[in-house]
Formats: C-alpha cells, structure tokens, sequence
C-alpha cells in the first residue's frame, strides 16, 4: 500500500490543530504518516500537537518543535524534507480533509504515473468579519467567476491535464491567477525534483503558485473533481497577513521572469510578447501602491 506524508507547518496554530490532525487520521486507504514542523511558534502549538497524537494513542503523529523562526516558505521547506512517504502533501495547520482525500488524489497519482501532481477540490470557509471583509468577496465571489472557463475545460479533459492546457489557462490571466488552488488539496510524487529543490523562499504571497508550474511545465497533471477538503480563511491566516497589493505586484513580477525562462520552449511568439508586456504594466502597478500604502 502506498504510503502518504502529510507535512503539516505550524506556527501559532494551537486553536486549529488538534482538529486538523484529527481530520488527517481519518484519511483512508494509504499508510499514513503526519509530519508537524512547529516554526518556533510562542502558543504552545508543539505541545498541543503532541497532546492531541497522545490522546489519540496515534503513533503516526510526529512533532518537530524547531527553535529557529524560519517563516512561511524556509518552515514550509524545513517540514517537507523529513517527509518519507511515497506521496506527499504539505497540509494547512488550519484546513481540513475528507476521508476520501488519499482514496482520490493518490488513486489519481497510482493510476496516472506520467503524472506528478494531483489536485482536488475545496470549499471555504470565512471564519471571522475581518475575513469577509478582507478577502470574503474575492474567495466567495470574483475567484470562483474567473476560475469558471478553467473549470469548463477541465470537465472537457478528463483525469489527465496535459501541459498544454494548463499553460493557455494560465495565459488567460498571464499567469497570475492560482488556478490549482492551496497545497493543502494537492498530492505529490515525493520523488520528483521540484519537491527535493523545496519552495522558492524569495516569495510568500505566490510561493504555491510558482511552485506547481514547475510541475506542469513539462508533464501532464492529474485534477479530481470532486471537493476533497475545506480551506479556513481567518483574521490571522496567511490569506489576510498577504493583503498588500504592492508586495503582490513585486512578488508576480519576479514570477513572471520565471515563468518567461520555465516556459520558453512552449511559449508562442504572441504569448511571450504578452508576458512581457504585463511586466512591465506589474512594475507600475507595484510603484503606484508602494506610494498608496506609505501615505
């Protein structure tokens, strides 16, 4: 039986875990190992996380409580490496599962074995007023609007998304738009090279994002239609903390240098000059909310 790593990084996650772990052991059919890296968290979330494993007699739970703060992207990478399981998913210390999560996403991935990467689907979850009125009107309203023509093409694909088409629906939006969605419902081969290079640690708002493209830029991907999880949105969630339009505009123009170089053999002429053009739009744009922000 295949083995999934559930590589969950923590920090000041205390409220959120106990429930979270419980949602990963429910998983079914995979061995299962979770793998907690606390980022020097000052809530007790290592504690707590150890005291939910016990509690439940699951010698599954391990707990890494780390004293060195690394942040989003060095914590997320630091909790990847010591993952052992044929698969792997880097799990939200606030998201929850399905049980059929594994049944899914690494039945996709043993079915598929050109394919890297498997996704699902998820459902929100604004917790809090501070959440709604933040971002609420994007996960609920503009998100799901701009998604709706990839989700349409995906119906048309079936199981197996070729690069192709995941390169003209990036297009739609330059490249902008996450159209795969968080790590939390994303499955990966555990020994492809993208997972041993780790996250790219320059970035924090589009860190996911530039990371799955490395996935497809060469091979097929695998998409599971059906809702596999719940993302939580709270006031003090990643979602709401990355709010800042000029740190988006500077993290996507150095994204889009990457994804010029990662997609040169497959990019058209027209594309290329599209890319490039919105380059330069972005470094205005990142200018105009720098000055915004600071007045």
């Amino acid at each position: 039986m295949a083995t999934l790593s559930f590589c969950v990084p923590a920090w000041n996650g205390a409220r959120f875990l106990p429930q979270t772990l419980k949602a990963l052991l429910a998983v079914r059919g995979v061995e299962l190992e979770i793998v907690v890296g606390d980022d020097a968290s000052d809530d007790g979330s290592a504690a707590i996380a150890r005291r939910t494993a016990a509690e439940l007699r699951d010698a599954r739970v391990t707990v890494h409580p780390f004293r060195e703060r690394l942040g989003l992207a060095g914590n997320w990478n630091r909790t990847l490496r010591l993952a052992r399981g044929d698969y792997v998913c880097l799990f939200g210390q606030d998201d929850r599962c399905r049980p059929q999560f594994a049944e899914r996403l690494v039945g996709l991935l043993e079915r598929h074995r050109g394919c890297p990467l498997a996704f699902g689907r998820r459902e929100f979850e604004l917790a809090d007023e501070e959440s709604r009125r933040a971002v609420g009107d994007f996960f609920e309203r503009r998100y799901p609007e701009m998604v709706r023509p990839f989700d349409e093409r995906l119906r048309q694909v079936g199981e197996v998304v070729p690069p192709e088409v995941m390169i003209a629906e990036a297009m739609r939006f330059t490249f902008e738009i996450n159209l795969i969605g968080e790590p939390s419902f994303v499955v990966l081969r555990r020994d492809h090279p993208a997972v041993a290079r780790g996250f790219d640690e320059r970035m924090e708002q589009m860190i996911d994002w530039e990371f799955f493209t490395r996935f497809f830029a060469d091979a097929p991907i695998a998409q599971c239609r059906e809702v596999v999880g719940t993302y939580h949105v709270h006031e003090s969630g990643s979602s709401i903390r990355n709010a800042r339009l000029s740190r988006h505009y500077n993290e996507y123009d150095y994204f889009l240098g990457v994804a010029l170089e990662r997609f040169a053999p497959r990019l058209a002429p027209d594309q290329r000059r599209a890319l490039e053009e919105r380059r330069i739009e972005v470094r205005r744009l990142a200018l105009d909310h720098a000055a915004k922000e600071g007045s």
